[in-house]
């Protein structure tokens, strides 16, 4: 032990990559070590440093801000830690201990009013006399909600707004916990946000139900949708195809109730669209908002052919068919998608990938779950947990990072 913990600093930091290759790490993940060590070995040639010491563990473990603006990054201070931990078992052991099992140094929330907060929640639990493990469970749940909050730079509750707990819930499942098992720990948030009155309000977003198994949703990313709403702009489309494709990306509705769409269903003067679900039989009332309403005008008035017929979107040759099944609108998308560049990537096509796309969307803007569910028609607000799952990819970018570890002061 002696003698390695009076190895240069280099050399101890090139034995700890090579062990990271020797347990198979990606390369991708040696790659992020490699950025953090290296700052380590930039803060102690500074301090005149050449082996490994407490003072530069201590130091390192402390560097945990935001170069720009100073604010703590969490994700910095558990990459900083497992790194120092990294050291210290080398040194102990010869070996690194790449167990996640150990609890990382408590990280306390830096706001006064939400240290009140989570403790006037733990009163009120011991007061209704509920069960010291459901106590646990349910502060440590709230706690990463309100270093959520922290992070987003709100400095109380009454800052909290609509959207706020859904795209919390939405970064939870990915970091914390599979949707699936979230369902006791949504009812401590629930009572957390009941117990303050600036937050009740905020309740509806909060599900009742989560689903039986998690199915990871695919989506398009933000650039994707870029491509899309490009094309849809200045890519050569036919007027029908260009506002069949507005309708399923700018509204998620399913294909057969494109297809069944009747030109008496367009409100023109409220700009609405009201239809009765086929797979449901709910009404469903649709904004008309102006992209799609120019589309449907131009179609309508250029280039629907002269039909008796009451369906809005008939076939392009005689006899002018209406469209009748889900083949007639995939075809236009994936020709679409296509031409806009945006690669299949494995993923599914068609209206139900807009559908999911259209949903993952209005999560990522912050948009709550309640409102995604009227916005899709699902019979049940609860069916609209499964976006919770959406693929990491398209997700990552609207999220700010959570503490991964540590026990609660």
């Amino acid at each position: 032990m002696d003698e390695r913990s009076n190895l240069p600093l280099e050399e101890l930091v090139a034995k700890i990559i090579e062990q990271l290759k020797n347990a198979s790490f990606s390369p991708k993940t040696i790659g992020l070590y490699k950025r953090f060590f290296n700052r380590l070995l930039k803060m102690a040639s500074s301090m005149g440093k050449e082996v490994f010491d407490r003072e530069l563990a201590d130091c390192f473990v402390a560097d945990n801000a935001y170069q720009k603006t100073g604010e703590y990054n969490h994700t910095r201070y558990l990459y900083h830690v497992r790194c120092i931990r990294f050291i210290e078992s080398y040194i102990s052991a010869g070996t690194v201990d790449f167990s996640i099992s150990q609890l990382l140094p408590a990280k306390e929330l830096r706001r006064m009013e939400f240290k009140l907060c989570l403790n006037k929640f733990k009163e009120t639990m011991v007061k209704d006399g509920l069960k010291p493990n459901t106590i646990d469970g349910y502060l440590r749940f709230v706690y990463y909600f309100l270093s959520y909050l922290e992070d987003k730079g709100h400095t109380s509750l009454s800052e909290v707004q609509m959207g706020d707990i859904t795209l919390f819930m939405v970064l939870v499942c990915q970091e914390h916990y599979a949707p699936t098992s979230i369902g006791s720990h949504l009812t401590g948030l629930r009572r957390f946000v009941q117990l303050f009155p600036e937050l009740r309000d905020l309740a509806v977003e909060i599900p009742e139900h989560v689903p039986r198994k998690t199915i990871i949703l695919p989506s398009y990313t933000e650039e994707e949708h870029k491509k899309i709403d490009d094309f849809l702009v200045n890519g050569k489309l036919s007027a029908r195809n260009r506002a069949i494709a507005h309708i399923a990306f700018d509204t998620g509705l399913r294909a057969v109730d494109i297809c069944a769409m009747k030109l008496e269903d367009i409100d023109w003067e409220h700009d609405v669209i009201s239809i009765i679900q086929a797979k449901t039989k709910k009404p469903m009332r649709i904004p008309i908002r102006p992209a799609l309403g120019n589309a449907l005008m131009a179609y309508l008035l250029e280039e629907r052919p002269a039909s008796d017929l009451p369906y809005v979107f008939l076939r392009s040759n005689a006899p002018f068919n209406p469209l009748a099944d889900h083949s007639g609108i995939y075809n236009v998308l994936r020709k679409m998608l296509a031409e806009a560049d945006v690669e299949p990537d494995g993923r599914i096509s068609g209206t139900r990938m807009a559908r999911h796309s259209h949903a993952t969307r209005m999560l990522r803007n912050g948009v709550p779950l309640p409102v995604i569910s009227e916005a899709l028609g699902h019979s049940s607000p609860n069916s609209t947990m499964r976006y919770l799952s959406t693929d990491e990819r398209s997700m990552s970018v609207c999220t700010l990072p959570l503490p991964k570890g540590g026990a609660l002061l």
